[in-house]
């Protein structure tokens, strides 16, 4: 089988190895450590020869030493001014380092697999970065049109407005496409949050509320882009403590599985999908080839 499977979502909970699956896929591999921790959390588990982990820390600004020190508000004048500066500073730039080692790593023919841990975070920042440039061009044009006046932070806008996030989706797609055009495994790990939509209000109406539905945490088009989607959770069974000692006593052994919800494969398509396999790359390999037919079921 070709090692090269395209784009790969993992999805799951805290704790479910998605990290540790992912170091599993084809190797030279780099391993882009956006969510900070990961990779040290999940690499004793794995062998990491040919695994080169790049780690990106978000920027501490002024506003997260406010939050930490627990600085809300303080009365300057007669204006209450909020003491949390609004102005984002440094995501624009991390945006960039990022994106500057996926090019580099697409770019080199050894690398065969590129994680990014995570796509979830991925997101986020891709939203602050276009915001912090938004916020750029405010303050230029407020300094062209007052030259003489000192611009409030306070008056920085907050927030994309629907229309803006268009742009934040456009430069995710680019990395996907870009990592098909140079047939780099790309594994996108994310985390699971609720859905939310309308939901009856008890009052004969209708109201945004949780749907029950547990989705992809991040951008909400991620499964349509990618060409294989595994859910992970923790499952356990009994096995002897001592495997030489079939007297030996029996003990309960957690281990990470991945329920396949999407699968574009050659070969494999909806078979696949609901299928439950060990959350590793060689469960993946096994189970296409098993669906293909190469080898005996």
């Amino acid at each position: 089988m070709d090692e090269y499977l395209g784009i790969v979502t993992i999805c799951g909970e805290e704790g479910t190895c998605k990290t540790s699956m992912a170091l599993t896929f084809p190797k030279p591999q780099s391993h882009l450590d956006i969510d900070v921790g990961g990779y040290r959390r999940a690499a004793w588990r794995i062998d990491t020869t040919d695994i080169v982990t790049h780690s990106f820390p978000k920027p501490l600004t002024d506003a997260d030493v406010a939050k930490m020190k627990g600085i809300t508000t303080s009365d300057i004048s007669t204006r209450a001014v909020v003491a949390i500066p609004k102005k984002i500073e440094g995501m624009k730039e991390l945006w960039q380092n990022v994106i500057d080692q996926f090019v580099q790593d697409c770019l080199a023919e050894s690398i065969k697999t590129v994680v990014l841990d995570s796509a979830t975070q991925m997101y986020k920042i891709g939203c602050d970065a276009y915001l912090q440039e938004l916020q750029e061009k405010q303050l230029i044009k407020w300094k062209k049109l007052n030259p003489r006046t000192a611009f409030d932070e306070n008056d920085f806008r907050e927030k994309l407005q629907p229309i803006e996030y268009g742009v934040v989706y456009d430069r995710l797609q680019r990395i996907y496409h870009t990592s098909r055009s140079y047939r780099k495994n790309l594994i996108l790990i994310h985390y699971p949050t609720d859905e939310y939509g309308p939901m009856p209000d008890g009052k004969g109406g209708y109201a945004d509320g949780k749907t029950g539905k547990i989705i992809i945490d991040g951008y909400k088009e991620t499964a349509k882009f990618s060409d294989l989607v595994v859910w992970l959770s923790v499952k356990s069974h009994m096995v002897l403590s001592d495997p030489t000692n079939p007297q030996s006593m029996k003990v309960d052994e957690k281990y990470p599985a991945a329920k396949i919800t999407k699968c574009g494969i050659e070969g494999t398509g909806l078979r696949a999908v609901g299928l439950e396999i060990p959350a590793t790359y060689e469960g993946i390999v096994n189970i296409v080839n098993l669906l293909k037919g190469t080898v005996n079921a």
